[in-house]
């Protein structure tokens, strides 16, 4: 699809309320409005919600890096305008609630300060803002317009699948089977990360660390990722999360899962590693007597 637009640029200001401080918030929204439409090769970049599945709408202030996630102590998610009975989520410090009697389970809000989506219906196709306010200074604004997409649609869109294997853990020193590799890991060093990645795919995937126990269970450890342009093919995506090793015992295990349409059928695809610990080396010496 090749989508003709206009753009409309509207300033004004806003206040929001939160107990009993009034914020008056300058905003400035771009409002992208299709003006026609036709079919073609898909180049308008038009982002898309899959009808059935759950959604992830990231805040553009925060994904650009613009907003370091560790200086966020207040998120608000909204849909349609950015009025108080608009508002779908919040997140403020460290409390994830859904507001205006959304019910739970229907929103939430990941590490990464998106909004999740659960379940995409055709009634979630508009523009969603976010409003975000950083340690010791004011909030931001971020906007971004979302599509839903029927399934049936999806053979007009490309979508490009990650090269085996993936997902891949850099530290890893021997890939025993398809979901499962082992990392060698020295012991003179007192930080050690294990990054995972997910190389060149449209769109780009989402990655999560968890702890894996002996008896199958898990917990989850990071739900943060990185998303870039993939450096040697165009169009693409390279998705990457990285974790410290949380564990002193000598063999640890912990799954790194990758979900996303790039997937296909492979959707939640995950490798589990275990860490092994290189013994100490010592020198002897051999006194002369």
């Amino acid at each position: 699809m090749r989508v003709n637009l206009t753009t409309l640029i509207i300033v004004g200001v806003a206040t929001l309320r939160h107990k009993n401080n009034w914020f008056i918030i300058p905003i400035k929204v771009v409002s992208v409005v299709a003006i026609s439409i036709q079919a073609s090769n898909i180049q308008d970049g038009a982002i898309f919600l899959e009808r059935g599945h759950p959604g992830i709408v990231s805040c553009p202030p925060v994904a650009s890096g613009r907003i370091p996630l560790d200086q966020i102590e207040v998120i608000y998610w909204y849909f349609t305008g950015v009025r108080d009975e608009d508002i779908l989520i919040s997140y403020f410090l460290g409390n994830v609630a859904p507001q205006n009697g959304i019910p739970e389970g229907v929103y939430d809000i990941n590490g990464n300060f998106s909004l999740v989506i659960e379940n995409v219906t055709d009634s979630d196709e508009g523009t969603y803002y976010c409003r975000v306010k950083p340690k010791l200074k004011v909030m931001v604004d971020g906007h971004v317009t979302k599509r839903v997409r029927a399934k049936f649609r999806s053979q007009r869109y490309c979508v490009v699948s990650p090269k085996e294997p993936f997902p891949d853990v850099t530290q890893c020193t021997e890939r025993i089977t398809e979901t499962a590799c082992e990392a060698e890991l020295p012991n003179d060093i007192k930080k050690l990360m294990l990054t995972c990645i997910v190389r060149d795919t449209k769109p780009a995937v989402a990655l999560r660390w968890l702890l894996e126990y002996s008896d199958g269970d898990t917990q989850l450890i990071s739900d943060r990722f990185t998303v870039q342009p993939s450096e040697y093919s165009v169009n693409t995506f390279t998705t990457s999360a990285s974790i410290p090793i949380i564990t002193s015992s000598d063999k640890s295990m912990y799954r790194c899962q990758a979900y996303g349409e790039a997937l296909g059928a492979r959707n939640g695809s995950h490798v589990t590693v275990t860490t092994v610990y290189h013994p100490l080396q010592t020198t002897h010496i051999d006194e002369e007597t």
